[in-house]
């Protein structure tokens, strides 16, 4: 050590001393963290690429799911104009309802007017309707329904499973005169 202090003077020793804290104070408080944040950096830009990416492929699936919201839906319900069902009609709306239900496949398991509505003067009729078949025939059945005249409002739908099918059971309001 002495003979290391002989060769180099004290004062230049200081100095190496200083500038070798100052390179590593350079390094440890100003390299390294700079590198940290750009590693960081470089990982957010790859998710936004990402990202920017699977927008680029999105875009035309949702222009045309826009496209298709725009257009008038083609399922819209049909709509008649209300008139109020006359007495001597009250036969030929139960024919018209079987041949609805026989038209989508549904079989009529029972079909029961309210007695008291019928000679009452409320001015509606109350229908119960117990039908058999598949979901979709009774929606299309129920679309149908929709469509009678008289129809004033569907009160209660009942929907069970049997074994193979369905089983539905609706209560109809008619308007009636």
């Amino acid at each position: 050590m002495k003979k290391l202090l002989s060769i180099l003077p004290t004062q230049s020793l200081i100095y190496i001393l200083i500038c070798g804290a100052g390179v590593l104070f350079f390094v440890f408080f100003v390299i390294i963290p700079t590198q940290k944040t750009t590693a960081e950096l470089d990982k957010e830009y790859e998710k936004i690429s990402d990202r920017i990416e699977e927008q680029r492929i999105l875009k035309p699936v949702f222009e045309s799911l826009l496209k298709q919201a725009k257009k008038k839906s083609p399922t819209d319900l049909p709509s008649a104009k209300r008139v109020a069902l006359d007495r001597s009609d009250i036969s030929k709306l139960s024919e018209g309802l079987q041949e609805m239900a026989f038209r989508h496949g549904l079989k009529i398991q029972d079909l029961n007017t309210d007695v008291p509505d019928l000679t009452g003067q409320s001015g509606y009729l109350q229908i119960r309707i117990n039908l058999t078949g598949g979901f979709m025939a009774f929606r299309d059945f129920l679309v149908d329904v929709g469509a009678i005249p008289s129809l004033e409002n569907i009160e209660e739908i009942q929907i069970r499973a049997i074994e193979g099918s369905r089983e539905f059971k609706i209560k109809l309001w008619m308007a009636q005169k």
